[in-house]
This record gives structure tokens, C-alpha cells and sequence, in this order.
């Protein structure tokens, strides 16, 4: 078994774990203590993965170490935790847009930028609109945030259209689960709870970032 296999089946393992203390929890209303370890775990035998074969791209390490925090941030309750990881993921995304983006000029990607993106954006529109009402204080945190996980989708299309490669394959596909990740979070933290939110928001989140990962590797290209 190689590395690389060996760190995908760990994070896979990990991410059911975690998942599980979540189902238990749903259904006794106590979550496991096992789950502050699996939680942060997956996330760091993914980013471990990057480590495979190669010296990884510096940006795309602090990325993945600022998803990391915003993981242990939202694994507590309370506003103060939720603006940490909101605040960890806004930059973190900040760094993915700039891994997406290296090397290709701004006019290529804005003549790249394919149609359909236009779509995205008015979902994203549509969803904050929705929501926006029921942010209260949070309103202009929620705001910024949609904004730049709206950009970091739109620059991943754009390298997409522009160098259509497997790589910027895996980083679209995983882009897009990020947003539809957060997209349930923030619909669980601002409507309300609902069956089956954190396994859901859990196992696109650990895709999404497994996928980026995955565009990353040696193997790939």
C-alpha cells in the first residue's frame, strides 16, 4: 500500500467516524467525545496527502491549515465560535482563490469565465438574499463570506475553462461541494436545525477538500 493510498484510507476512516458521533448524536442528543478528535483529524490526513511525493505549494498548505481552524472553531456553540470559523474560512479561501488564479492572467481568466458561472452567480444571490434577513449582527460577516466563496468558485471555473486539465477538473467539482457545503450550514445555522444537516455539511466538506487535495498530487498530472 502507498502513502498516499494509506492517508486517503485514514481520512476516509476518520470522516465516517466523525460522521457517526454526528448520527448518534442526532438520534440521543449527545455527541460522542471521540468526535473532537475525528473531526480535525480528517482534515489533517487529507492536507497530509499533499505531502506525498513532492514539496506542496506553501499557499495551498496555509489553506488547508486555516480550514483546519475554522473545523476546531465550529466545533463549539456560540456566536463567538461561529465569526472564528467564519473568519478562518474567509481567509482561507482568500489563499485558494490565489492557488486557482497562479500564473494566469487576469484578462484570460475574465475572457475565460464559461456561462454557466453566471448561473452560480445568481444562486448564490438568491440564497443570501434569503438568508440575509435572518443574520441579525452577522449580517455584513455573512455578506463578506458569500462573497469570497463566490469568487473562489468563479476563479476555479475560470482556470478551468482557461487550461482544462485534470487538475482544474478535481478543483472545480471540489469548489462547487465547498459551496454547497456552506450553503447547508448556512442554512442549518440561520433556519434552523434539520435531519441529517451535519452529516451532509461534513461529507461534502471533507469531499470538496479532498478533491482539491486530489488535483494536487503527482499522479494526477
Amino acid at each position: 500500500m502507498t502513502s498516499l493510498t494509506a492517508l486517503g484510507l485514514a481520512a476516509a476512516l476518520s470522516a465516517v467516524a466523525a460522521i457517526a458521533c454526528e448520527v448518534i448524536a442526532e438520534r440521543r442528543g449527545r455527541r460522542p467525545a471521540a468526535f473532537l478528535l475525528f473531526k480535525p483529524l480528517t482534515t489533517v490526513l487529507i492536507a497530509a496527502t499533499l505531502f506525498v511525493g513532492q514539496s506542496p505549494d506553501l499557499l495551498l498548505i496555509a489553506a488547508f491549515a486555516l480550514a483546519l481552524g475554522g473545523d476546531i472553531a465550529l466545533m463549539f456553540d456560540g456566536e463567538p465560535a461561529f465569526l472564528a470559523g467564519l473568519g478562518s474560512f474567509f481567509v482561507a479561501h482568500l489563499a485558494l482563490v490565489a492557488v486557482f488564479v497562479h500564473g494566469l492572467p487576469a484578462a484570460e481568466l475574465l475572457a475565460a469565465l464559461p456561462l454557466w458561472s453566471l448561473g452560480f452567480v445568481v444562486y448564490a444571490v438568491a440564497l443570501f438574499t434569503w438568508l440575509l434577513p435572518k443574520t441579525g449582527d452577522l449580517r455584513w460577516p455573512v455578506v463578506a463570506y458569500g462573497a469570497v466563496l463566490t469568487g473562489m468558485v468563479l476563479t476555479s471555473a475560470a482556470a478551468q475553462a482557461a487550461l482544462d486539465t485534470p487538475a482544474t477538473q478535481l478543483t472545480l467539482a471540489g469548489a462547487l461541494l465547498f459551496a454547497f457545503s456552506d450553503s447547508v450550514l448556512a442554512i442549518r445555522q440561520f433556519v434552523g436545525p434539520y435531519r441529517a444537516a451535519q452529516p451532509l455539511i461534513l461529507s461534502s466538506y471533507w469531499l470538496a477538500i479532498g478533491l482539491i487535495a486530489a488535483a494536487h498530487w503527482p499522479i494526477v498530472f
